[in-house]
């Protein structure tokens, strides 16, 4: 995907691409009038800004936005005010997630010619370089003590899930599974399970691990659709994620065993990329509802959707 990922609303095995190379690009058109006056609309921009991360406190939100020109990481306040790009690097940098205790965001770049995970301070200083590897990584995210780091590596050929200490050493192959892509981790809120997607049943499913890697489960079931981009709520009861089953991407949860798989945005644009609010109340969200990348916020049952702010 930043082989820009035009596709990803339309097939989901893309997502290997996110996977391998890291970047995310949507691309959602469609907006039915009068839907955006309901809509949290957090940024505002022309410009593609997505895959929203709420820092541990819940006062600040980290994405993605090419508003400069090309992938960046920026930060705002849970309102949308504040906006702050802190990687300002011509390479391409996105995916963020913040590290548990709010200190640290890990990110993807291309700064050295290929998908690797780094690391900064949440000001945009301290920046190193986690992987280390010729191979495509992507897609970190923190264990709830904040001292290892899943992520996607292309290194065996294939898409793998690997963990790492937060430091970056100690790089290990959690999926072993050299038949299919597996990718985009994130860990429960106890740390003692991961999410993450796969398409070894011919299409993308959510599944389940222990984290260990043992226990692999397909939560979603779904063999007619695509289901990617799992978030875990912070109680660790729930499970938000993309679907496809619908003709578009929406925002759909479940609880943790696959049960009550519901509908939350229920709209003819393309939604993606969920985030949990920490204290489970919200979920930011990607939208093309305005035929550009935006990020909105809804409550945790798909209500409440209003427009925060105009411009900044």
């Amino acid at each position: 995907m930043k082989k820009y990922l035009i596709i990803l609303l339309v097939v989901f095995a893309v997502s290997i691409l996110f996977i391998g190379i890291g970047c995310r690009e949507n691309v959602l058109p469609i907006e039915e009038e009068g839907l955006d006056e309901e809509l949290i609309d957090l940024t505002n921009r022309t410009p593609d800004d997505g895959y929203p991360f709420w820092s541990p406190d819940g006062k600040k939100i980290a994405f993605e936005t090419d508003r400069d020109g090309n992938w960046e990481i920026y930060t705002m306040n849970a309102d949308g005010s504040g906006q702050a790009n802190l990687t300002n690097n011509l390479a391409e940098d996105f995916i963020p997630s913040w590290s548990p205790d709010g200190k640290k965001i890990t990110f993807n770049s291309y700064r050295d010619g290929n998908g690797e995970i780094y690391i900064m301070n949440t000001d945009g200083s301290g920046l190193t370089n986690l992987t280390n590897n010729p191979a495509d990584d992507g897609n970190p995210s923190w264990s709830p003590d904040g001292k290892k780091i899943t992520f996607n590596s292309y290194r065996d050929g294939i898409t793998e899930i690997y963990i790492m200490n937060a430091d970056g050493s100690g790089q290990a192959n959690l999926t072993n599974n050299p038949e299919a892509d597996d990718s985009d981790p994130f860990w429960s809120p106890d740390g003692k399970m991961i999410a993450f997607e796969s398409n070894r049943d011919g299409n993308w499913e959510i599944y389940i691990m222990n984290a260990d890697g043992s226990g692999q489960t397909n939560l979603t079931n779904s063999p007619a659709a695509s289901d990617g981009t799992s978030f875990w709520s912070a109680d660790g009861k729930m499970i938000a994620f993309n679907s496809y089953r619908n003709g578009n991407w929406e925002i759909y949860i479940m609880s943790i065993d696959g049960s009550g798989q519901t509908n939350l945005t229920n709209n003819p644009a393309d939604d993606g990329f969920p985030s949990w609010s920490p204290d489970g109340k919200k979920i930011a969200f990607q939208s093309f509802r305005d035929g550009n990348g935006e990020i909105y916020i809804m409550n945790s049952d798909g209500s409440g959707l209003k427009r925060l702010i105009e411009e900044e």
